[in-house]
This record gives structure tokens, C-alpha cells and sequence, in this order.
């Protein structure tokens, strides 16, 4: 989900067959802006039908870690930290290049213009986390950004030490307010972040863009910046990480300018063609998330996915024992969460359901999308196709693995409940099949 308002989201059982599930462990998968880091490649189909047959399968749930995350791209750019109850500390921020707004600018002399205020301006795409006062540092980057680098969630580029958010009167501190319409001189316009920045930093911009033609001059003299936070330590539930919708096109850094009496503004755009990544680290130190993705089968009670991070995986093997003659009518997974109403951690509005199809083939394909549902606070997921085509033998039964949509453009996490949770729900599998 991308809580960008108050409210939180708002089975039918069929035929001759039920499955209980036993749960162990977890894993998770991903997301983005412009790119998708789980695959395009659909699962073969397959869809007979007919009338019905009665099964017990075993599942096993555990969580897959995930170390390289392509986050190069993404539908928001992120930037926050918050200290997360279940999953320990989180941290986001990213890389951004900025193109021109118009080529070949005159701005007249610059030398007697006066630099009025420089704004770099996102316009909010949601949150996770309680909104708190945060403290907002932005660098310029001293290295080239390129298209053909495959920046990952861990990756860094170097940056130069100047600061550029002004430390007087403690601006850099910010509460972000994604509710709040933004009043920029006689304008209202969508809630947005606006971080101030260094006019001198301003006018050397503004000398850049004056003396580019293009964007790929501006870029050979200006990198991009880097937007981060430093809010040193965070109590649990302390903090959150917004989510910036940076291709849109109040999203930009202005400088506002005075020149022979008349105000003026010049604007430094992000747009789709900008290269852009996001950074994110998390600590699973001494928190329970760590210790059942270093021992998978204490996901009896609870397994996670988080984006960027880690993937829900579930095996059922014994689905393997089913006849080979058989017509499958229903394949239906449900996995309920740990989750409270109101609760400013939510689980996501959508999930990824990917597998292994191949053997010899790691790659992961997506086999669903599946939307939360409120009612029975769980995600119910159809593996019909999916069942129907590893009994006909024309793919292989790898489990599947179920994460957050946007897996590498927010901070969403899931608590998926286990067998031996103390929540009324548990998972299950119903599979109502035909034998021919």
C-alpha cells in the first residue's frame, strides 16, 4: 500500500477439497519507477477444468534473503530512516541527476544579480512510518552518473563534502506534511518537500546552465546530487521514509533570482530521462527477521518480506504426490498477516507472486498479482495455471515467492502469520481438482 490518505484498505469456500498449511520460514521480492527487478516473463498457461478430489499438502515458509536489488529507476525516489519495531532501523536516501529546463539560457550578468533563495522541490507520492521532524542533507555528486552502471540498493557513488543545505536556524530540519498543499508565492499547488538550499550553490548553476547547449553539456560540469538524512537514533516506531514522486513536474530545484528589478526563477528538472537510484540499508541485528532467515524453521509462528531486502518464499512439495491425471479447478493459497488497524506500518496493497518455472533457471517469473484484502486481512492468491502445469510436468515445482509490489521504491514490509501463530487465522491451501 501507498498510504497517501488516512484511510486503510477497506473466499468463498468451493467443492470437495481443503488443504491446511504447516509453515517454517520466509522471503521476499521487488519493484520500481520506469523498470521492474522481477522479470517479464509470464508462466505458460494451462486451463482445463472439471469436478473434484480431496488433499492435505505440507507447506514450508521461510524468508530469502536479497543482496542485490536493481534499484536504478525507480516509480519514487525515497528518503527517510525510521526505527521499525519488528525489522530494526531503515534508512533511504538517493541519487538524482537534474536536467535543464530550457537550453542556452541568458540570465544577463550574473555577477549583478542578486540569488533571492534556491528550493530543490519533490512533490510526495506517500509515506511509511510516523511523520516526525527529520534532518534533510543534500551533496553534490563528484562522479558521473551513467545509464550503463547497474546500481543496486547497496551501491554509493562518491560525493563531495560541501554541504548544501544551509545550518542556520536549523532549516535542513523538516516535518514532512504529504497531506498539506504547498503555497509557493501566489500558487497552491500538491503536497511536496521543500528543502532549501545554499543560494551561493545557486548561483554556480546558474553560470553552468548558462554556459550549456544541451543537457549533456550541463551534465559533463554537474553529476547530480544525493538527498539524504541524518537523524541519528531512533526509539521503535520513531521515524519514517517518504516517497517522492521525482518524474513529476513539480518535482525540481529552483532558483530564484532578482535581476535588474525584475524577479525571475530558472528551474533544474528531474524527468524520465534523469539516471536515478535508490539507496537503502536496514539492520536486522538481534531482531527476530534475522534469526528466522538464519534458521528457516522458526517461521512456524510468523515469515517476512520487506521490500529491497527479502522475499516470502513457500514450498509445497507434497503437491508433487497429486495423480497425473487430474483437472485442476481451484488452486487457492491464502496468507493471512499480522496486522492492526490504523497501524502507520502497514502491509502492502499489492503483492508480486513469482517462481522458479525451469530448471537450471534462476531467474523469477511473475505468476500473479494479488491485492491485500481487508476482510479476512490476508492475501488469497490463485495458483490454478501455476499447480495445473507443474502436474502436467511443464514446469518444475519450486514454490513460489510473494513480496511487495514496489519492491525497490518503498520501505513496505509484510508479517505474514505462521501455522503455529497466536492469531486466529493460519495459512491454508484449497485445491479442487478432478480426477479423470
Amino acid at each position: 500500500m501507498i498510504r497517501t490518505t488516512n484511510s486503510i484498505y477497506a473466499w468463498r469456500r468451493v467443492g470437495l477439497l481443503f488443504a491446511a498449511f504447516f509453515c517454517l520460514a520466509l522471503t521476499i521480492i521487488s519493484c520500481k519507477k520506469k523498470k521492474s527487478p522481477i522479470g517479464q516473463d509470464a508462466l505458460p498457461s494451462g486451463s482445463e477444468m472439471s469436478s473434484a478430489g480431496i488433499d492435505t499438502f505440507q507447506l514450508k515458509t521461510y524468508t530469502v534473503k536479497e543482496d542485490s536489488v536493481v534499484s536504478m529507476d525507480p516509480e519514487f525516489n525515497i528518503v527517510g530512516s525510521y526505527n521499525d519495531p519488528v525489522f530494526g532501523p531503515q534508512e533511504a536516501n538517493f541519487y538524482t541527476q537534474l536536467k535543464l529546463s530550457g537550453f542556452s539560457p541568458d540570465f544577463g550578468d550574473l555577477t549583478q544579480a542578486t540569488i533571492d533563495s534556491c528550493v530543490l522541490a519533490f512533490e510526495y507520492g506517500g509515506y511509511y512510518g510516523e511523520l516526525s521532524e527529520q534532518l534533510f542533507k543534500v551533496y553534490e555528486i563528484s562522479d558521473e552518473l551513467t545509464r550503463d552502471s547497474t546500481y543496486k540498493r547497496t551501491s554509493t557513488v562518491p560525493v563531495n563534502s560541501q554541504q548544501l543545505v544551509p545550518t542556520s536556524n536549523n532549516q535542513g530540519r523538516i516535518t514532512p506534511a504529504p497531506f498539506d498543499q504547498a503555497v509557493v508565492g501566489a500558487d497552491t499547488l500538491n503536497p511536496q518537500l521543500r528543502i532549501p538550499i545554499d543560494t551561493t550553490f545557486g548561483r554556480q548553476l546558474l553560470q553552468l546552465a548558462e554556459g550549456s547547449t544541451n543537457d549533456e553539456d550541463f551534465l559533463q560540469n554537474f553529476n547530480g546530487l544525493f538527498v539524504k538524512v541524518n537523524n541519528g537514533m531512533q526509539s521503535p516506531d520513531d521515524g519514517s521514509i517518504v516517497y517522492l514522486a521525482t518524474s513529476r513536474p513539480a518535482s525540481k530545484l529552483t532558483v530564484y533570482y532578482t535581476q535588474n528589478g525584475d524577479q525571475e526563477k530558472f528551474d533544474f528538472i528531474v524527468n524520465g530521462q534523469a539516471i536515478d537510484f535508490n539507496h537503502f540499508d536496514n539492520d536486522f541485528s538481534g531482531t527476530r527477521v534475522e534469526q528466522v532467515i538464519n534458521d528457516s524453521t522458526l517461521g512456524q509462528e510468523e515469515y517476512y518480506a520487506q521490500a529491497f531486502t527479502t522475499r516470502a518464499k513457500i514450498d509445497f512439495k507434497t503437491i508433487d504426490s497429486l495423480p497425473k491425471d487430474i483437472i485442476v479447478h481451484k488452486a487457492t493459497l491464502e496468507l493471512p498477516v499480522s496486522y492492526y488497524l490504523e497501524s502507520d506500518i502497514y502491509p502492502s496493497s499489492n503483492v508480486i507472486v513469482s517462481a522458479q518455472l525451469f530448471a537450471g533457471d534462476d531467474r523469477k517469473y511473475i505468476i500473479n498479482e494479488v491485492t491485500f484484502q481487508p476482510s479476512s486481512r490476508s492475501y488469497i492468491i490463485d495458483l490454478r495455471t501455476y499447480v495445473q502445469n507443474i502436474i502436467k510436468g511443464e514446469i518444475v515445482n519450486n514454490g513460489v515467492f510473494v513480496s511487495p509490489k514496489r519492491y525497490n521504491t518503498t520501505a513496505e514490509r509484510i508479517i505474514f502469520n505462521g501455522v503455529n501463530t497466536p492469531n486466529k487465522k493460519k495459512p491454508k491451501l484449497n485445491i479442487v481438482y478432478t480426477k479423470l
